[in-house]
């Protein structure tokens, strides 16, 4: 299947994410401004404009895979 994605997609599918706490200290969600309240239990990406397109996609694969 293929499946075309816009930037605005990527950046969707970045946010819906939760990174597992074992790749909090990975340079790519570091680099997308990974902050996580435990208090609130939310996870927020401060820095996604920073990010090309294929490290969305990888970003998106790197929190998907970490569960």
């Amino acid at each position: 299947m293929t499946v075309e994605l816009t930037r605005k997609d990527l950046k969707i599918m970045a946010k819906g994410l939760q990174a597992n706490y074992k790749i909090f200290n990975d340079p790519l969600v570091k680099k997308a401004g990974h902050s996580y309240s435990d208090s609130a239990g939310k996870t927020w990406w401060d820095t996604l404009d920073s990010l090309s397109d294929e490290e969305l996609w990888q970003l998106f694969v790197l929190c998907r895979d970490s569960w």
